[in-house]
């Protein structure tokens, strides 16, 4: 049975029209380095492509998060250690000022003192992160203490309300902030700052009352108590999200590995497609050229 011509030479075209459109769409994948721009092209994967960059922005999203509560806490940590030390160097001039030997004089200088570290820890406890006060609770725009009214006192958020939280995965939160209040206010409504104000005082009266000023050592072993146990929350929380950063990494690599496969192309196997392509048009062309020449005169009565 004879092919007509005008059949023949559609069907040449339509396959030589082929190898072409799949050679330039190869190129056109290396050059942009993508297997498809439109989710026409390619909808299934284009479908799974766009799942898989909405999971990886959440992700990405919890993972700032975590290195951001973590950065804080850190600098939670090292500043409460900072406060110990302090705290050590003004017990050890309660407990020289305390002793029956010691003269008005000398108290005063234990005063003076004593003052500047209680300046010191009161500037360490007002430390900020990002421009927020740390130690606040929720309020992060008002130093947690400041002076009122003659008295430093604390001017956070309180209990429950003060409990900071971040999105760590869906639907679910962490309190990662510790308000400054858990550190120095004490059982007998006050706070370490007016007891270090009154010990002020007891060093610079006459006569020297020994036992009350020996009194406020209760107090130092009270708010290292305090942060012994903060410092001890803070390293939990700290190696927990610590671990949930590290196990969302691997997330976040194996995701973006599943959207580069699906999306980018590989240019190594897209250039042996590419040679294997250019190789099927040149014989497409060759094909269809032999054929065409070899049609006679008769295949057109």
């Amino acid at each position: 049975m004879r092919i007509a011509t005008t059949t023949l030479s559609k069907m040449l075209s339509s396959s030589m029209g082929s190898s072409y459109n799949n050679y330039v769409n190869l190129l056109n994948k290396i050059a942009g380095g993508k297997n498809f721009t439109k989710v026409s092209e390619n909808p299934a994967d284009a479908t799974k492509v766009l799942k898989l960059k909405d999971e990886l922005a959440k992700m990405n999203e919890y993972q700032s998060n975590i290195k951001a509560a973590n950065a804080e806490m850190n600098l939670a940590y090292d500043t409460l250690g900072d406060i110990v030390d302090e705290l050590s160097n003004i017990n050890s001039s309660i407990a020289a000022a305390s002793t029956g030997t010691t003269t008005p004089d000398a108290a005063k200088a234990y005063a003076d003192e004593i003052k500047e570290k209680v300046s010191t820890i009161q500037d360490k406890i007002n430390v900020k992160y990002l421009d927020n006060y740390i130690f606040s609770g929720t309020y992060t725009a008002v130093k947690p203490y400041d002076e009122i009214g003659g008295n430093i006192t604390y001017q956070g958020s309180v209990d429950s309300a003060s409990n900071r939280n971040i999105t760590i995965a869906e639907g679910k939160t962490y309190t990662y902030n510790l308000s400054g209040d858990k550190i120095f206010e004490l059982d007998n409504n006050n706070n370490f700052f007016n007891e270090m104000k009154d010990l002020d005082n007891l060093l610079r009266q006459e006569p020297l009352d020994h036992d009350k000023i020996r009194e406020k050592l209760d107090v130092l072993d009270t708010v290292s108590k305090n942060i012994s146990q903060a410092q001890g929350t803070i390293s939990a929380k700290v190696i927990k999200l610590s671990s949930l950063e590290e196990s969302n990494a691997g997330q976040i690599t194996k995701l973006t590995q599943d959207r580069v496969d699906l999306e980018e192309v590989d240019i190594i196997k897209a250039a042996s497609d590419l040679m294997s392509a250019q190789q099927a048009l040149q014989a497409s062309y060759m094909v269809g050229s032999q054929i065409m020449s070899s049609v006679s005169l008769l295949d057109y009565l």
